[in-house]
């Protein structure tokens, strides 16, 4: 067979990309590089048209990702005959709007993180999914890690025993200088929550398939920077700010720490901020058990710490385990142990789970349920930071 013949019996997939900024690109080298990765791909994606606000944003996104034509009613983009796949990569606020337009055409939807504003919104997505039966999934990439595909396999065989305490971490200082721009992101209405729902949500993602349901929470947020200027030019990433115009009041945390009860009966915390000076990136966890833990630093993702009491006395201690072919999806990547992987290729293995769970007509792992679920859990820390109490998590 030919490479000709083989390509064209790989059926095409129809991208239609709902935003231009650096989502966007991440997603589109995912969808580019799973057959590359993998070798084989269950569909080849057809890159075909991405909308955004403005013209010049439609434009210079479409031709610099590769996209057959652009527009600026997500609308049309939406509900093209030859789109199959509404990829959101919008602010928060435009989530549910694009993804129940897209439900309702009929469209498979892939939804960046936090999955809407609110659980009841998050919800009424999940629901009008399923009522559809088209499929979802919600761009929570540090699931896709090979070493939390070890942890999650660990957790499964029993090797650490009961799960007794979860503690998670994502802190980053990008929001620490005063002087960093004011944009949807620290705006209540467009974001919902700050550093709780940017960055807390990847780590609730995380406890979820390591340790259980959370059914209760305790939380504490704060505000540092209470104003910051106007940006100039096109805001996102890196903008610069109009230090001579008027402050806008930051209407979100910036960081969040909460206390987490499990259904289960495990305990633990987790922590996010935007202001965490001297942290320039920074994701972690830990998991506690009755025969083990494990410690995993997102930096050092060539590596997994991992305690077993079983382990004779003349070598008990902490162990690092180089992630190598067999622990994930590494393999793809690397034929030999040791190596990095970035945030862009745990995207790529991501994709892959997305465009195989269409293929195998089944449900990703990691789909609007469970943004729904996570939503909850951040409605509940918002309400547990106001009210100044624990609050129950709805199951």
């Amino acid at each position: 067979m030919t490479l000709q013949e083989v390509t064209s019996s790989v059926p095409e997939l129809g991208i239609a990309m709902i935003g231009s900024g650096l989502m966007a690109k991440s997603h589109t080298m995912g969808y580019r590089n799973v057959e590359s990765v993998y070798g084989t791909t269950p569909f080849r994606p057809r890159f075909t048209v991405l909308a955004d606000a403005s013209e010049d944003l439609a434009r210079r996104g479409a031709e610099s990702l590769g996209y057959e034509r652009w527009t600026v009613d997500w609308r049309e983009a939406v509900t093209a005959p030859e789109v199959e796949v509404v990829d959101i990569v919008t602010p928060n606020f435009l989530h549910k709007e694009i993804a129940m337009a897209a439900i309702a055409a009929g469209k498979h939807v892939y939804c960046e993180k936090p999955l809407a504003l609110s659980a009841a919104d998050a919800k009424e997505m999940y629901e009008a999914a399923e009522a559809a039966g088209v499929k979802t999934l919600v761009g929570f990439n540090y699931l896709r890690n090979p070493a939390i595909a070890e942890a999650r396999r660990l957790v499964r065989e029993g090797a650490l025993g009961d799960i007794w305490t979860f503690s998670g971490s994502f802190v980053l200082d990008a929001c620490s200088d005063p002087n960093v721009p004011f944009t949807w992101r620290f705006e209540r209405a467009r974001a919902g929550t700050g550093a709780l729902g940017d960055l807390g949500a990847h780590i609730i993602s995380l406890a979820h398939v390591l340790v259980g349901p959370i059914s209760a929470v305790s939380g504490l947020s704060r505000t540092f920077i209470k104003a910051r200027p106007e940006p100039t030019g096109v805001f996102g990433y890196g903008s610069g700010a109009d230090l001579g115009a008027p402050r806008h009041e930051v209407e979100n945390d910036d960081a969040t720490t909460f206390l987490v009860e499990f259904a289960n009966g495990a305990s633990g915390h987790i922590e996010a901020s935007r202001v965490a000076t001297g942290r320039t990136w920074h994701q972690s966890i830990e998991l506690i058990g009755s025969r083990g833990a494990l410690q995993f630093v997102q930096q050092d993702i060539h590596t997994l710490r991992l305690y077993l009491s079983g382990d004779p006395v003349d070598r008990k201690g902490y162990r690092e385990v180089e992630l190598g072919p067999s622990h994930g999806d590494y393999g793809a990547f690397w034929p030999f142990a040791g190596v990095p992987l970035g945030v862009h290729e745990l995207k790529t293995i991501e994709v892959h789970e997305w465009l195989s769970a269409l293929a195998e007509d089944r449900t990703p792992d990691g789909d609007f349920k469970e943004g729904w679920r996570v939503s909850e859990v951040l409605d509940a820390v918002e309400r547990s930071a106001a009210e100044r109490r624990w609050v129950v998590v709805p199951q």
